[in-house]
């Protein structure tokens, strides 16, 4: 993992807290975008955002086991649903029933009808909102989707802080998740990676002086670029090098780890403002979070092959006891998950997007003040199901 740490994205939240297509090539450059995303601290599930109400659902009929291509069609279709508002189609097609949602640092939701009054109170504060799939890529029976979330905040809105009246803002993020399918087609358990704290800075809600991710109007180019696993050599040699390029920043060996990447590599991690473009920006952010954090444990609970994309899930730990850019050192430790898609080309790193909850951490850190301190994760981690694990095709 490579974290770029954004200390004015702390500091502004420590601030405002006291007052089926084949698959196409990806564009070298710009942002992309769980079903699972929300509004600030809350958690959704398989398809966040498309909100409406929800009447009581039918019995879902038995369903013959769907794989790659069908696979992903079932899971665009429950897109769909979510966007249309047809919340009573989207709980009896396309989730189980013992479904039980994580958002990374963050709330579960436990059960189908949990997940269905969670979406019921999003669309209270954002009545447009709606998931433009981005990526979406398939390893067996897991689905991994980058989503852009887009709607104007015209209600209040609940947050772990308190209600929070209408902006009437834009906001526009990406999230991921990783949904686990069972044999019937419906999502059984769903990990999901945004923060809260980038929405909070597009409503408004931390001073204009701190720099913060704009809202994101426009996906991909060609998106959404879909993906299924063939299990061949190609992905097999992209998990190794992965694995070898996450080594080496582990193991704080700079020179070998940027060898990795190409020259004009992308990082854009959704918890920090703005993408590092090249290598020696990249390799900057690594060296200022590793000099932070000399003590730093990271922890692979999966990765996945799709094609020229790895999924990483993992966790990370460490005391804050070196400086953090301008930040003196605040010896407290932190430890939280994250998610990347990294994609390879012709055998190098050509672009990371990174997942996790910069807000969580910042309150570990001690910037949020009063507010909630963001727990650590409590043991619920997203480690791969091993009846999970077989790959699509």
């Amino acid at each position: 993992m490579k974290m770029r740490t954004m200390l004015v994205v702390m500091l502004g939240l420590g601030l405002a807290t006291t007052g089926c297509k084949k698959k196409k090539e990806e564009p070298a450059g710009g942002s992309t975008g769980t079903m699972a995303g929300s509004a600030a601290g809350s958690d959704t599930a398989m398809g966040s955002g498309a909100m409406g109400s929800a009447g009581s659902a039918a019995e879902p009929a038995k369903e013959a086991t769907k794989n790659g291509a069908d696979l992903v069609a079932k899971y665009m279709e429950c897109v769909g649903q979510l966007n249309a508002g047809k919340l009573d189609e989207f709980k009896g097609n396309c989730i189980a029933s013992e479904y039980k949602g994580h958002q990374a640092d963050g709330p579960e939701v436990v059960g189908a009808d949990a997940l269905i009054e969670m979406f019921k109170a999003n669309r209270v504060a954002f009545p447009d909102m709606k998931l433009e799939p981005q990526m979406v890529l398939l390893n067996g029976r897991n689905v991994f989707g980058v989503h852009l979330m887009t709607g104007t905040h015209q209600g209040p809105m609940k947050t772990p802080m308190g209600e929070v009246p209408a902006t009437n803002k834009k906001v526009g993020v990406l999230f991921f998740h990783r949904l686990a399918i069972n044999e019937e087609n419906r999502a059984t358990e769903e990990w999901a990676y945004m923060d809260p704290g980038t929405m909070m800075g597009q409503l408004g809600l931390v001073p204009k002086e701190v720099q913060m991710r704009a809202a994101i109007e426009k996906g991909m180019e060609g998106a959404p670029v879909i993906v299924v696993a063939a299990d061949d050599d190609k992905e097999k040699a992209n998990l190794e090098l992965v694995k070898k390029a996450n080594a080496a920043f582990a193991g704080k060996k700079s020179a070998e780890y940027m060898a990795f990447y190409t020259n004009d590599a992308v990082e854009s991690d959704q918890a920090g403002d703005k993408d590092a473009v090249g290598k020696k920006d990249i390799e900057a952010g690594a060296k200022m979070f590793l000099a932070a954090f000399p003590d730093l444990k990271m922890e692979s609970q999966g990765e996945f092959a799709a094609g020229d994309y790895v999924v990483v899930l993992g966790t990370f730990a460490g005391t804050n006891t070196g400086p953090l850019g301008p930040m003196k050192a605040t010896k407290k430790p932190v430890q939280g998950q994250y998610a990347e898609i990294i994609h390879v080309k012709d055998g190098k790193i050509a672009k990371v997007w990174r997942f996790r909850n910069g807000m969580a951490m910042a309150a570990q850190l001690g910037l949020l003040g009063d507010a909630p301190k963001g727990d650590a994760p409590k043991g619920d981690a997203p480690k791969a199901d091993p009846k999970m694990e077989k790959k699509g095709g």
